[in-house]
């Protein structure tokens, strides 16, 4: 009997020693794969949630939004300290919370961010955004929720590929330009597909929804600080506004926004024309975005607001 029970226990204590060794050699993985390769990223929105969390830059210009705002407002060409945190598929919650972050640092420059037409919703776009930093973004995620986030080098699981493409696409990619956070292309589709999308956009209804959650958190924020907030309505294209009825809740959220103390609203949604600067109907090429953000460094002038240098 004793040497049986010595028996489950030296198993044990071995299992045990194995599993402390591999939470090493995982935690020693798990911590070079972020280090070289996802907070090497910087078109990565792991990378931009690291970013707003743990770095602080005094003199950045924060651009905050949705894919519209990573493929539309080319950083470099605003200034030198504009940073895009753009993120794919992330709504309104998710730039909530980088702008919650933004503002407990001690700074005071202005803050711009893109306000895609249809109010306040929720959306994340990838989890693995969220990730690298799951203890402080848990709480804005909408869906897949899993325990094992917290755990070094499983909590990756599934998404290695992903971050590795994505620093590969950064390092090599000839068909996007990057800059400062931002992604923009530069090939366009083809008149057939691009005319499949806009058909399609035609017969798509604009629907409104305001998240009363998200509203109250967007006030409770913006009345919390002296720093301006400018609100950029992007560009679209001429099918997506062709049922401008559809839009009269945008416009009256818009000046909602305008009377606030400390917000300016700019409103593009109309500067660009024409079909060769579009990617799709609410995306913008690279020559696309060169002229948008011409033309919003133009407004961000006239406004008299931001050093442009």
């Amino acid at each position: 009997m004793e040497k049986q029970n010595s028996y489950i226990f030296n198993f044990s204590f071995f299992v045990f020693k194995i599993l402390i060794i591999a939470i090493f050699i995982g935690s020693i993985i798990s911590f070079a794969f972020e280090k070289f390769i996802i907070f090497e990223t910087q078109t990565n929105g792991a990378y931009k949630v690291h970013r707003i969390l743990h770095d602080n830059y005094q003199n950045e210009i924060p651009i905050f939004g949705s894919s519209r705002a990573g493929a539309n407002i080319i950083p470099s060409k605003l200034g030198e300290n504009y940073f895009n945190y753009a993120i794919s598929g992330g709504n309104t919650n998710v730039w909530l919370f980088f702008l919650e972050q933004e503002l407990k640092k001690n700074k005071n420059t202005p803050i711009l961010i893109n306000y895609d037409l249809g109010g306040l919703r929720y959306g994340n776009g990838d989890i693995g955004n969220y990730i690298p930093n799951w203890n402080s973004t848990k709480d804005i995620i909408t869906y897949d929720k899993k325990p094992y986030y917290n755990i070094p080098f499983f909590k990756y699981f599934g998404h290695y590929e992903h971050y590795f493409r994505k620093f590969l696409n950064e390092k090599l990619e000839v068909t996007k330009i990057m800059d400062n956070g931002g992604i923009f292309e530069l090939n366009n589709l083809t008149k057939d597909r691009f005319n499949e999308i806009v058909v399609k956009r035609k017969n798509t209804p604009h629907i409104f929804k305001m998240e009363q959650t998200l509203l109250e958190k967007m006030n409770d924020l913006i009345s919390s600080t002296n720093r301006q907030i400018i609100f950029i309505v992007p560009a679209y294209h001429e099918s997506f506004l062709c049922n401008e009825s559809n839009m009269n809740e945008d416009n009256n959220f818009l000046s909602f926004l305008n009377k606030k103390n400390n917000v300016e609203v700019i409103d593009l949604r109309y500067s660009i024309i024409k079909d060769e600067y579009f990617f799709d109907t609410s995306h913008l090429t690279y020559n696309g975005a060169k002229k948008f953000t011409a033309k919003l460094k133009e407004t961000l002038q006239k406004i008299n607001s931001i050093d442009n240098e």
